[in-house]
C-alpha cells in the first residue's frame, strides 16, 4: 500500500486553538496546550487524516526533554530513527489504545503511521531533561531509586496501562479553568503528579495491577470526559443518574460501571464530592449563610447536607464558616 507522507515542519504554536489551519487537503488537527513556568507543556490532540498517512518529524528543534504520551482510542505504529544520545535506531512501537508511553527524546527523527478517515486522540507532556531530573533530586533522596528511574526513562520506550488515577488527573488538568485565579499553580502540581503516577505505574506498580487496562470505546471515554466536566464547572445541576444514563444513551448500570472503570470512584460520590466542594468555597469566599450555601450547592435536605459535610471535611457547616 502506498501510504501519503507529511513532513509538518510548522511550529506547533501556529495550530495552537486554530491559531493556523491545518491544510484541509492532508485531513483536520485540533490542538491545545498549556505550558507551566517551568517549561512542563501539556497538549491535547485531535487528528484525523484523509489517508494513510507517517506524519514525520525530522528533528526536535534541538531540544532535549522526557516526553509522555497518552493514547486514547486506537493502536498505532510510532518510529524513532535516532537521537544525539545514540539510543534509538529504527525503534518501532506499537503503541495500544489505553497505553501511555514515556522515553527521553534528544533531539530525534520520528513519525507515527495514521490510517486514514478515523479520528486519533491523544494527551501528551513534555519536560525539559533537566526539569525532569530536578523532580528526581527533589522527591527521592535515594540516589539508588533516581537511576533505576533514568535507566528505565532514558534507555527505552516504556510503555503501560493508563490507570484510572491517571484519566481522573488528566481530566482535572482540562477543567483548571475553573481555578483561573490560580490555574498556573494548579497546572503545575497536576502535571507534576501525572508525571509520578506514570513513574509509579512503569517502576514500582506489581504486575497484576500493571495489566489491569482500562479498556473502553472511545466515544464513551468522551461521553465521560465531557460528564465529569460538567459536574466540575456546576455541580449544582440535576445530576440523576437515570437522566445522565438517558442523556447519555446508556443504562444506568453501564455509566456506574464505565464511571468507576475510569474515575476509580462512583458517579454519584463524584457529584457529591464537588457539591460539598462547591459549598464549602461558598462559605469561605461568600457573605452566604449555610442554608443558601447548601441550597446553591444543589441540597435541599440540611439535615443530609450536614451529615455529608461533617463526613467529608470532618467539621459541621457552621464550624467551617466560622473558621474561614
Amino acid at each position: 500500500m502506498v501510504r501519503n507522507s507529511i513532513n509538518p515542519s510548522h511550529s506547533l504554536a501556529e495550530y495552537l486553538k486554530g491559531k493556523k489551519a491545518f491544510p484541509e487537503d492532508i485531513g483536520r488537527l485540533e490542538l491545545e496546550g498549556e505550558k507551566t513556568d517551568s517549561e512542563i507543556t501539556y497538549y491535547s490532540w485531535n487528528l484525523r487524516f484523509n489517508e494513510d498517512t507517517d506524519a514525520k518529524r525530522e528533528d526536535n528543534s534541538g531540544v532535549d526533554e522526557v516526553q509522555v504520551i497518552f493514547n486514547l482510542n486506537k493502536d498505532i505504529l510510532w518510529n524513532i530513527e535516532s537521537d544525539k544520545t545514540g539510543t534509538f535506531s529504527n525503534k518501532q512501537v506499537r503503541m495500544k489504545k489505553g497505553e501511555v508511553c514515556i522515553f527521553r527524546n534528544n533531539d530525534a527523527c520520528t513519525s507515527m503511521s495514521y490510517e486514514g478517515n478515523f479520528a486519533f486522540k491523544f494527551k501528551s507532556l513534555q519536560m525539559p531533561t533537566d526539569r525532569f531530573e530536578s523532580l528526581l533530586n527533589n522527591c527521592f533522596e535515594d540516589e539508588d531509586t533516581r537511576t533505576k528511574i533514568k535507566g528505565f526513562v532514558y534507555k527505552d520506550v516504556l510503555c503501560t496501562v493508563i490507570t484510572p488515577d491517571m484519566y481522573r488527573i488528566i481530566s482535572e488538568i482540562e477543567s483548571a479553568d475553573k481555578y483561573k485565579q490560580i490555574k498556573g499553580f494548579l497546572l503545575e502540581g497536576k502535571l507534576v503528579e501525572l508525571t509520578a503516577l506514570v513513574l509509579f505505574q512503569i517502576a514500582f506498580s506489581d504486575s497484576e495491577y500493571n495489566n489491569s487496562s482500562v479498556n473502553i470505546d472511545s466515544n464513551d471515554l468522551t461521553l465521560l470526559e465531557k460528564l465529569r466536566e460538567s459536574v466540575q464547572l456546576r455541580p449544582y445541576d440535576n445530576y440523576s443518574a437515570e437522566a445522565v444514563a438517558k442523556s447519555l444513551n446508556m443504562s444506568v448500570s453501564k455509566l456506574n460501571r464505565l464511571f468507576r472503570t475510569v474515575y476509580a470512584t462512583s458517579f454519584h460520590a463524584y457529584v457529591q464530592s464537588k457539591r460539598l466542594e462547591y459549598a464549602a468555597d461558598l462559605l469561605r469566599n461568600s457573605k452566604c449563610s449555610v442554608t443558601e450555601a447548601a441550597t446553591k450547592a444543589g441540597y435541599n435536605n440540611m439535615s443530609y447536607f450536614s451529615k455529608a459535610f461533617f463526613s467529608y471535611f470532618n467539621m459541621m457547616p457552621k464550624e467551617y464558616k466560622k473558621g474561614s
